[in-house]
């Protein structure tokens, strides 16, 4: 007990270091106290609550993943530090950029912390959770968005802000207790915490878009894209309930999971397992076609004033040769993963290492040359793996056991619930720095380096130390897995992989900002040996903070 409390001790002496560089470059007053005061809120309830996951588990019949930690400061100022430093960026004439307007999304972010930390709080305070679920009902939810909606033009600025404060406070709250709820064994609250923002922040956008058409193309298909995984799963749930799962697969086997306090895993997922029927096949395909063509495609014809398929293939293979080339390269390198996904059949680390460096091949030279090709691509490729996820874990035929084969070759130690997370935050930590991206809009381009922190902290960085610190590393830090050697060969390997993006041309330049650059790998590297969140979520975003300010 002693060792992880210094760990949670040291990681948030790390996580404060980077919330100190980024108020100290920013000149947002409102901004810098509103990060203090969420990092001091969760500082003081993940160091004075150790039963936090137990206690929240058992409140809301929850089951969070074993063997991590709560994660609750990291989860409360990771998503607020990506919003400041990137519009605080913007509005210093950078490069980097998240929305398609001027609104100012810090506020109603650290808003959303606080009340993510507040539903934490009131657990410990044994709050009824009967009171919670009125708050965060489906037409609390559907009632904000008529409001916001009707009060978006209205000249009463301060209403406006109210309005879209609580009630995307009310939203993520319920996107939190939802992810837990849905996807048990799957997320820790930090976890929860970053990916309920990111939604919350995601669909206010997505109905300003909607209603008022404010949004680009590019942003459109990636709302469209991202919560529409979430849509399919809302409009499929009645077929969705009565097919099997890999779970009730596995209770029919003999294989039962165990809670940590005796309780049977079985019990919570399905305690008859259902045997395979065409007809619910059948069904599953069905609905999954009519939620696409009769949902999404409308909408985001609506959204971009044009037929969606025909935009996509427009602006995917007939813009230019180069952009036909990348999309070549991508579909040579995915044939070659699944081949290997096929022929290694062992998991390991150095194996999931290899498909680490599948990426940085990938977005390297596409960053490099087309970078809203792969905007639009990401947020694609994170569509269909959503879709092949809901194939994965209900078994669908032909697909269902060949996608379960691979994620146990893939699948890392932290993938133990419904959802295997690590291949989904690899693709976010890769993708998100360049959604934040202004090329997209017509910006001026100052700056090109932090749309390679997802390349450099897991691609380079956290391969490297993953690989290198398994085979020879011996000296443990303190309370941890992860070896000294390991963090010294991540940060050793960024650092001379930032000098050959500078001299490809990517700016700023290592020469000439060589402290900085380095100050935000060396932080990125201490993070990734003592934290336990699933690092291709936490690092690339944490890294991004810190070199877009």
């Amino acid at each position: 007990m002693g060792g992880l409390f210094n760990t949670d001790i040291v990681e948030a002496v790390i996580i404060g270091a980077g919330v100190t560089t980024v108020i100290c470059s920013i000149n947002d007053l409102t901004s810098s106290v509103g990060l203090i005061i969420v990092y001091m809120l969760a500082l003081f309830i993940q160091l004075t609550w150790r039963e936090a996951t137990e206690e929240i588990s058992y409140c809301y019949d929850l089951i969070l993943r074993p063997s991590s930690s709560s994660g609750i400061l990291l989860g409360s100022v990771l998503l607020p530090l990506v919003i400041i430093s990137t519009q605080s960026s913007q509005y210093n004439s950078s490069s980097i950029h998240l929305t398609d307007d001027d609104d100012n999304l810090a506020v109603p972010c650290l808003v959303f912390s606080i009340a993510c930390l507040l539903c934490v709080w009131l657990t410990r305070c044994k709050m009824s959770v009967t009171v919670l679920e009125r708050l965060i009902s489906v037409r609390w939810v559907v009632s904000w968005v008529a409001v916001m909606v009707i009060l978006h033009k209205v000249p009463l600025q301060g209403v406006v802000a109210l309005a879209v404060s609580f009630g995307g406070s009310v939203t993520c709250v319920w996107f939190l207790l939802g992810l837990l709820y849905v996807l048990e064994e799957s997320f820790t609250i930090g976890e929860a915490m970053v990916v309920a923002q990111g939604l919350t922040l995601l669909t206010l956008e997505a109905v300003n878009t909607t209603v008022y058409h404010t949004g680009r193309e590019l942003i459109a298909c990636l709302q469209v894209l991202i919560l529409g995984g979430i849509i399919i799963g809302l409009t499929m749930k009645p077929v969705l309930q009565k097919m099997p799962t890999i779970y009730s697969i596995n209770v029919s086997r003999g294989k039962h999971k165990q809670l940590g306090n005796g309780a049977n895993h079985s019990n919570r997922i399905q305690d008859i397992p259902r045997p395979f029927s065409w007809k619910l096949t059948a069904f599953f395909y069905l609905a999954m076609v009519a939620s696409i063509i009769c949902i999404l495609l409308p909408w985001l014809g609506i959204m971009i004033k044009s037929w969606p398929l025909l935009f996509g293939l427009k602006f995917t293979l007939m813009t230019s040769e180069k952009r036909t080339c990348l999309v070549l390269i991508w579909a040579g390198l995915i044939s070659t993963a699944i081949t290997m996904v096929f022929w290694l059949q062992t998991s390991s680390t150095v194996t999931r290492k290899y498909f680490h460096l599948f990426t940085v091949a990938a977005f390297l030279p596409g960053i490099y040359f087309d970078v809203e090709l792969v905007f639009l691509a990401t947020a694609g490729t994170f569509f269909i793996a959503i879709l092949l996820e809901f194939f994965r874990i209900h078994q669908v035929w032909p697909l269902g056991e060949a996608l379960q084969s691979a994620s146990q070759t893939l699948g890392d130690a932290q993938d133990t619930g419904v959802i295997f997370l690590s291949h989904l935050y690899l693709l976010l930590g890769l993708a998100v720095p360049v959604w934040l991206y202004t090329g997209v809009n017509g910006y001026h381009i100052e700056s090109t380096l932090p749309l390679f922190s997802g390349v450099l902290s897991v691609g380079i960085g956290d391969t490297a130390a993953s690989v290198i610190g398994s085979k020879y590393g011996v000296i443990k830090w303190p309370g941890t897995k992860k070896t000294i050697l390991g963090t010294v060969s991540a940060i050793l390997f960024q650092i001379p992989a930032c000098y050959l993006l500078s001299y490809i041309g990517i700016l700023p330049s290592m020469a000439s900002h060589f402290f900085s650059i380095s100050w935000a790998i060396i932080l990125t590297s201490l993070l990734e040996a003592f934290t336990l969140q699933i690092d291709n979520l936490v690092l690339p975003l944490f890294m991004y903070c810190l070199l877009v300010t």
